[in-house]
């Protein structure tokens, strides 16, 4: 597993973050990558920062408005999809580890939906299925950088480093953990994959380290589909806990330079997942720009 991923200097970046087994965001999303192929050429490439897995299952009657638009767990089948989209358009197709995933290669088990969710997954996918599962999780990186300044990651970027090459040296494996809390005390892979926020000095001396300018990443959940904090960060919702009219994703030009957050504008770098249902401020189709 490569921890960083480096990406290339030119072509359109779409980010999107914390899909939690929801198929129906994740074909949205590659709608929206394939049609971005056809704009830019075939010079498009796709991020998924982390929790791609461990979704509820919770029956409609019994679903509360804080987890958003409903929905019911098909983990094992998104990520079959995601591997698939990912050999159908090789290079392109890149994701990140999140704290849910790194819970199936030594990491402590989530319990969101369930005791252990971990599992419960793996339970139900079988033997052989959780293999391949494992497998296409070990192509996960830890953080992404670009050459427009942005940096990616699943968590908020409050880990203290020096350089790329602490997270290039990251230890995943688990085996240092007595018990599932102390990742939390992990300065690097506990902040990396668990942090909801970060100061802004915390951030700015990241950012700086990973040799970028913004941090994008999700991890959290934003009612609203996205909060800048700083000018250095950005919190993103995709889909996880998040109504259709106010889900967003990102996307980059990787050839330009984006010196802050704010550089980044709504329906431009910032676009709804759903145009149709999107309200005027997240760029919806009512909207003229």
């Amino acid at each position: 597993m490569a921890r960083v991923l480096r990406l290339p200097d030119k072509g359109r970046l779409l980010v999107c973050t914390d899909l939690q087994g929801c198929m129906r965001d994740f074909d949205r999303f590659v709608d929206v990558f394939e049609e971005a192929l056809i704009q830019y050429d075939g010079d498009a490439h796709v991020l998924f920062t982390g929790d791609l897995i461990h979704g509820p299952h919770i029956e409609p009657e019994d679903w509360p408005d804080f987890l958003g638009e409903y929905y019911r767990d098909q983990s094992g089948e998104l990520m079959i999809a995601y591997a698939g989209l990912a050999s159908r358009y090789p290079g392109r197709v890149h994701a990140l580890l999140g704290n849910h995933e790194h819970g199936h290669i030594g990491g402590p088990h989530t319990a969101k939906f369930a005791a252990d969710e971990v599992a419960l997954l793996e339970h139900i996918l079988g033997p052989s299925a959780t293999a391949r599962m494992r497998g296409i999780i070990h192509t996960f990186a830890l953080a992404a950088v670009s050459k427009c300044g942005a940096v990616f990651t699943h968590g908020a970027p409050a880990a203290v480093i020096d350089s790329i090459a602490d997270l290039e040296s990251a230890d995943l494996s688990g085996q240092q953990y007595a018990s599932p809390l102390d990742v939390l005390d992990t300065p690097i892979v506990g902040k990396v994959l668990w942090a909801r926020s970060a100061t802004e000095a915390e951030a700015r001396r990241f950012v700086k380290a990973m040799g970028g300018t913004i941090s994008i990443y999700g991890h959290d959940v934003i009612p609203e589909g996205f909060e800048m904090v700083g000018d250095e960060q950005i919190v993103v919702s995709t889909s996880f806990g998040v109504f259709d009219t106010n889900k967003v994703y990102v996307s980059l030009d990787l050839a330009a330079k984006y010196r802050r957050v704010y550089d980044l504008r709504i329906g431009h770098e910032i676009l709804p997942l759903y145009p149709d249902k999107a309200p005027p401020r997240l760029g919806g189709r009512a909207q003229a720009w």
